[in-house]
């Protein structure tokens, strides 16, 4: 029996629901049309710039880092090898012999000077600052012509004169192989000791010396 009551009791509520929904519906009017969409709005002014911000207070020095140390030095190297030797050159040709010279003669003569103005032997007077002299020599071939110098101031002077044409010597040996030169010396030559040497062209020569003395009065 208290079944059959709740039943009918869900079906008059659920019947009422009804009732009520359907009121509500006929009871809300109908929807108005959308309105249009209004105009966008202008955009604002932008807005001025802050001011600057003040300058950060500066950051503290860093720490000096540490100095590294020195390396060491390094140790010396070991001297290279000696090279080995190179090989020896070639040797040169052999030159040409040089021809033979002459040969040389033994015949040396000798030589006499005598004062021409007076009997004095190896040594002349000087009269006025001259003197004259005459000298003979031997030990030539006959005919040779000889050329008779003497040394003053370290140079020879020819005493002996010579042809222009051929300049041959006009001193020549006669058949003894002696000759004999007569010569006036001027006032350059002055007082002293000179050496005296004749060379002939056969090859023979002499050699010899002399004096020139002042004049001394009485």
């Amino acid at each position: 029996m208290t079944g059959l009551l709740r039943g009918k009791l869900k079906a008059f509520l659920l019947i009422g629901t009804m009732f009520a929904l359907m009121a509500a519906i006929a009871c809300q009017g109908e929807r108005g049309p959308a309105g249009a969409a209004g105009a966008s709005g202008l955009p604002g002014n932008p807005g001025n710039p802050g001011a600057a911000g003040e300058p950060g207070a500066p950051g503290a020095p860093g720490e000096p880092g540490s100095s590294g140390n020195d390396g060491d030095a390094g140790a010396p190297g070991n001297p290279g090898n000696p090279g080995g030797n190179g090989t020896d050159g070639t040797d040169g040709t052999d030159g040409t012999d040089g021809t033979d010279g002459k040969d040389g003669t033994t015949n040396v003569g000798g030589i006499t000077v005598f004062d021409a103005s007076g009997p004095s032997t190896g040594a002349a007077e000087l009269s006025g600052g001259t003197a004259s002299i005459t000298i003979i020599g031997g030990g030539f071939a006959k005919g040779e012509q000889i050329s008779v110098a003497a040394k003053k101031g370290g140079f020879d002077k020819l005493l002996s004169g010579s042809t222009k044409k051929t300049n041959d010597s006009t001193t020549i040996a006669n058949a003894n192989g002696a000759f004999e030169l007569t010569v006036d010396l001027d006032d350059s030559w002055g007082a002293g000791l000179f050496g005296i040497s004749a060379t002939g062209d056969a090859g023979n020569s002499a050699s010899g010396a002399f004096m020139l003395v002042d004049k001394v009065d009485g």
